[in-house]
């Protein structure tokens, strides 16, 4: 580390720590409070910040509770710039999604709490949270096909990015309800073979249709 890259290094651990402590007053304001009823300036009191820091932070209080899609979308854009360009793209989103389920490793116990908060969410949030998932999907898609270079539309892209992201999905929430201390990335692994076994066999079926 050179005496440039400290200064960059304490930022990071400065803004890291603010993060944390929003996510963390947020959630526990969710819990006490609900979440339709918490505003972002009762968060950013119990954090100990002004409102315009919670922004820089997060775009909206549903970005706290939902995931942060936009910052999650330009580092899986970050870890795909580092893949070989002659490598599947699958397999690249694979390594993204592998980087998050690290990160995912590291706040365990926050992501268990931000689960049960949706999971005790109201109807009138279904929809806004299926909103939230539409343009994960979107987004992702977006950046694989930017990765194949061929256009949003291309059904490849479309498909292989919800296929993967309904891995991730499952793998998620199996790992959360666990308690014997499995690693995500393992879930995940085995999701995605069960998944990719099953995926052979399907598009065996259609290239061999049974005899019956």
């Amino acid at each position: 580390m050179t005496a440039l890259d400290a200064p960059a290094d304490r930022r990071h651990r400065r803004t890291q720590r603010t993060r944390a402590a929003i996510e963390a007053a947020a959630l526990r304001l969710f819990s006490e409070r609900g979440f339709q009823a918490t505003t972002v300036e009762q968060i950013a009191e119990a954090a100990d910040i002004a409102p315009r820091t919670f922004f820089r932070h997060f775009p909206s209080k549903d970005a706290v509770l939902f995931g942060d899609h936009e910052r999650e979308t330009r580092r899986m854009r970050e870890v795909l710039a580092t893949r070989p360009a002659n490598e599947h793209p699958m397999r690249s989103l694979a390594v993204a999604m592998l980087d998050a389920a690290e990160r995912i490793e590291v706040d365990r116990e926050l992501h268990l709490q931000r689960a049960r908060l949706l999971d005790a969410l109201e109807s009138p949030s279904d929809y806004e949270a299926h909103m939230i998932r539409q343009r994960w999907v979107r987004d992702v898609t977006a950046v694989l096909a930017d990765r194949m270079g061929t256009p949003a539309g291309d059904p490849r892209a479309g498909a292989w990015s919800m296929t993967l992201m309904c891995c991730f999905g499952a793998a998620m929430h199996a790992w959360l309800v666990r308690t014997d201390g499995v690693a995500l990335r393992e879930v995940l692994a085995g999701v995605l073979a069960e998944t990719a076994g099953g995926l052979e066999q399907a598009a065996n079926a259609l290239v061999e249709p049974d005899s019956a």
